[in-house]
Order: structure tokens, then C-alpha cells, then sequence
């Protein structure tokens, strides 16, 4: 077989495309939000995050309306500033999703050491627990993925009812800070609301991962498939949206009662002491599972498309009998356990993992707002293609020094890209 099947249904997108973006790391991020910013300027973030994400929702949309590929932020580059920049970005995603993922695990692997009461040296194999089931749901196809995926969301809607059960009087709180929030918005400093938006902007990344399988998009037609992939990138933003501002609200209405969630298992602390605790220790279990899972299901389509682009080794792009990458899925396995090991021993540290990987996502985000812009035409298309670029400048301006990295491994790409045509 030569090509990834068809198959993934509108449901199946959305609940994708939510897990990507939704995960454990959102229980403590809100907390962390509020620890740096403060809690008005925190509550303002969470609205400006949403509203600087929407140029983006749309771009990747549109691009992977036109451009149905499993190579997704890669192939976009290729066509935005030519071939050598499919190879690049290539790389910067195989560095970028080998150094992130590991972030979101060790989150979550945290987040179950908690819970289940292990000690320090338990972590690793548990992380390598968590993977390890993560990788084995990829690779038996996007079915069980599908099924793991709608019982995280269904499990992230349950959390946050059970938290409002638990502490109804916070939703009311959270409501009175953001009302106070926008009456003192004029007081807000620049440098406030950036540090803490670029905090928050770990919990949107994820929309271009869609991008790497639009081309597994099920459809009777190509009209019928455009139609799905509307649906989903519409459906998942709307439900998206509503759970981190349901979150944001608690965190704000916590946070003005002196209620701490900025330790390590965050938002949960909500329900700690209460008759929810146990369940929503289970439900968080599946959250994290179907987290790692949508990362893994990216990590894998990426490694795939840049081994038949052979930008990386072409067994990469090896495709089992029924269509499923899995020599993709078990590489990128083997990857992640060994960066964890890494982390874990000290061998590696990630101090700087939220924006170093932040920062590299973001300039692949500027290459994909620019294929869109020569993909697209006209007043509409010139209007979100520059709310794009603003919402990226808004975000790269305070990372510094940081941003030569991926300027570094674009300029590798480009050595590689030289070196492959000759």
C-alpha cells in the first residue's frame, strides 16, 4: 500500500484535534498563569490567547483545504519558500516534537505519581508506561485512537462539571475578577500580558497538527471531504474555547478566594478532600493517555511524511497492509523513550522546554501563514494573514536569544536540502 487510507470520520477529527490541544498540562498552566502575571492579568490572557489563536484556526483550515498532505507544516513551508524549507521544517519537527512530547508526559507522569503515591525513581516507568500505551494505540489505527480520544473529552467535560460541583461559589468569584479584569484593562503593562500569553500558548499548540492528517480525512467526494474538514476544525475551536475559559473562570475565582492551584497537580487540587477525588483521578488518567496519543499520532504522520520525502530514512514511510505508518509509529516510540530517559537522569534538562518549543512552532507558524498568503488572495485572506503574523510578533518579541535555535536548524535543513540534490 502507498498511500494512508481515508477514513478518519468528522467525530473522529474533533475529538483529535481537542486532545491535541487539550491535556494535562492545561490543570497546571492556568495556576502558573496566575503565578506570573497575576490574577486579572492572567484572566485577560486566557481571552487575548483565544482571540490570537482564531488567524491561526483559520490559516491552517484553509491550508488544509488546499493542501491535503500527511507532510502538513512541512509541505506548507516547501510551497511558502521553496523545496529546501519542506526539508528544514522537516527537521525542526523531527528535533521539536522529539523535545516536546516528552514535556507533556513528564506533566502527566507527574500528575499520576501524585495521585498514585509512587516515589521519585517509579517515574520513568511510568512515563514509559504511558508512552508505551500511547504508541500501542497508534499503531493498531486510528479506531482505538478514535475511541480513546472521545472518552478524553468526555472525561475533560465531566472534570470540569465535577469542579464546579465542588466549588460552585468559584464560578461566581471568577465572573466578579473578569468584570474587574476588563475595567482595569487600560492598566495592563505589555510586558504582563506577554509573559503570561506566551505561558498560555503551550495550550495552543496543536491546531497544525490537523495539518498532518488532513489527508486521512474520510469523504465520498472531495466536496464532501472540504466539508468535514470545516466541521471539524470549527466544532473542535468552539469546544476548545469553552473548556479553557471554563478553567480560566475557576482558576480566577480560586485564586481571589486564596485557594492555591499553582502546586503540581494544579487544577485538581479542586478536588482533592472531596467525594469526586477518586474520579477524577480516573478521569485524568484518560486525559493524559489520549494527550500523549494525538502528540504521538502527529510525531509519527510527520516522521512518515519526511521519510517519503526522503528527508529522513525512506523506511519511515513504510506503510502496514491495512495503511497504518507503523514504522513511524514504533521510530517515534523508541525516540521519545530515550529523551525521557534523558530528562529523567538529569543527562538532559528541559528548564527552558516550554519555550523553546513554543518559539520553534511559532516560526513554523509564520512559514504556513506565508503559503497561505500565496495560496490565497484578496481582502479577507490579506486581513487574516496579517492578524496571523501579528499574533506570532506579538508572541516572539520577548524570547530573545532563544529564537536563533530554529533559525539554526533551518539553516541545517538548508545544508541537508543542498546535500540531498547533489
Amino acid at each position: 500500500m502507498s498511500s494512508l487510507q481515508k477514513n478518519m470520520s468528522i467525530p473522529q477529527g474533533v475529538v483529535l484535534a481537542i486532545c491535541s490541544l487539550v491535556g494535562s498540562g492545561l490543570l497546571c498552566l492556568p495556576g502558573l498563569a496566575v503565578k506570573i502575571g497575576g490574577i486579572e492579568v492572567a484572566a485577560l490572557g486566557w481571552i487575548a490567547s483565544i482571540l490570537l489563536s482564531i488567524p491561526l484556526v483559520v490559516i491552517f483550515m484553509q491550508l488544509s483545504l488546499q493542501v491535503r498532505n500527511a507532510g502538513g507544516v512541512a509541505t506548507f513551508a516547501g510551497l511558502a519558500i521553496g523545496q529546501w524549507a519542506e526539508t528544514a521544517v522537516g527537521l525542526l519537527l523531527a528535533v521539536t516534537f522529539t523535545f516536546g512530547i516528552p514535556l507533556g508526559i513528564y506533566m502527566g507522569g507527574m500528575y499520576l505519581q501524585q495521585i498514585l503515591g509512587l516515589a521519585d525513581q517509579d517515574l520513568l516507568w511510568l512515563i514509559w508506561g504511558i508512552l508505551a500505551l500511547s504508541i500501542l494505540v497508534n499503531y493498531l489505527g486510528l479506531k482505538p485512537s478514535g475511541w480513546l480520544n472521545t472518552l478524553s473529552v468526555a472525561s475533560l467535560i465531566i472534570l470540569i462539571g465535577l469542579m464546579i460541583l465542588a466549588h460552585h461559589n468559584f464560578l461566581a468569584s471568577g465572573l466578579v475578577v473578569y468584570a474587574n479584569a476588563f475595567h482595569h484593562i487600560d492598566s495592563v503593562s505589555f510586558e504582563s500580558m506577554w509573559a503570561v500569553c506566551a505561558i498560555i500558548f503551550w495550550a495552543f499548540l496543536g491546531w497544525e497538527n490537523m495539518s498532518f492528517g488532513s489527508e486521512e480525512i474520510s469523504g465520498s467526494d472531495t466536496e464532501a471531504t472540504k466539508r468535514a474538514i470545516k466541521w471539524i476544525y470549527a466544532w473542535a475551536f468552539v469546544i476548545v474555547s469553552a473548556i479553557y475559559l471554563s478553567l480560566a473562570v475557576l482558576t480566577a475565582g480560586a485564586a481571589i478566594n486564596n485557594f492555591s492551584v499553582s502546586g503540581v497537580t494544579g487544577l485538581l487540587a479542586l478536588l482533592e478532600n472531596t467525594p469526586f477525588e477518586r474520579i477524577a483521578y480516573a478521569l485524568i488518567v484518560l486525559i493524559i493517555l489520549a494527550n500523549v496519543n494525538a502528540w504521538v499520532f502527529a510525531c509519527s504522520r510527520s516522521l512518515y511524511a519526511s521519510g517519503k520525502a526522503q528527508i529522513l530514512p525512506i523506511y519511515l514511510s513504510k506503510l502496514s497492509a491495512n495503511g497504518i505508518p507503523k514504522a513511524s509509529v514504533l521510530t517515534t516510540g523508541a525516540a521519545l523513550c530515550l529523551v525521557c530517559y534523558l530528562v529523567f537522569s538529569g543527562i538532559l534538562p528541559l528548564e527552558n522546554g516550554l519555550a523553546l518549543v513554543n518559539q520553534n512552532f511559532i516560526l513554523v507558524y509564520v512559514l504556513s501563514i506565508v503559503c497561505y498568503l500565496k495560496l490565497n488572495k484578496g481582502w479577507f485572506a490579506y486581513l487574516i494573514g496579517i492578524l496571523g503574523l501579528a499574533s506570532c510578533g506579538f508572541l516572539i518579541t520577548g524570547f530573545g536569544w532563544l529564537t536563533l535555535i530554529p533559525l539554526l536548524l533551518m539553516a541545517l535543513g538548508w545544508v541537508v536540502h543542498q546535500l540531498k540534490q547533489r
